[in-house]
């Protein structure tokens, strides 16, 4: 059971990260752009975490082996990605060389959702979906 949770929880993290990062690409004309930006990505972050969670408690009460497989380990990899462009976007905001933590917060902003995709693409080919 808790590894449909793990699913469905990655899921809606994944929707919540891209619509932020579409929003961060495409809305920044409107006046909401970096207030949804936060909210959605924020929301993501916490999803991803209570998935991971999730996937976690699950390898341990089956006694699997952790980041034994490649989902495994590219999921690890996403959200330490996550956890590093949340980090480095409220950063930015504050920070006194914000080009350069801008910059960085862009470039794993761009490197999360590709490893997000590639863990999503990874898991549901396990279970025989893909």
């Amino acid at each position: 059971m808790l590894i449909i949770i793990h699913l469905l929880l990655m899921f809606a993290a994944s929707l919540c990260l891209l619509a932020g990062v579409g929003l961060a690409r495409f809305g920044r004309k409107r006046k909401f752009w970096l207030r949804g930006h936060k909210n959605l990505n924020s929301a993501g972050g916490i999803l991803l975490t209570a998935g991971g969670v999730m996937a976690f408690v699950n390898i341990i009460l089956t006694g699997s082996d952790h980041l034994a497989e490649l989902h495994h380990r590219i999921g690890f990899i996403a959200l330490m990605l996550t956890f590093l462009t949340v980090f480095l976007g409220f950063y930015s905001l504050k920070a006194s060389n914000k080009s350069v933590f801008r910059a960085v917060h862009r470039w794993s902003g761009r490197l999360s959702p590709i490893a997000i995709l590639a863990a999503l693409t990874l898991g549901l080919s396990m279970i025989g979906i893909f």
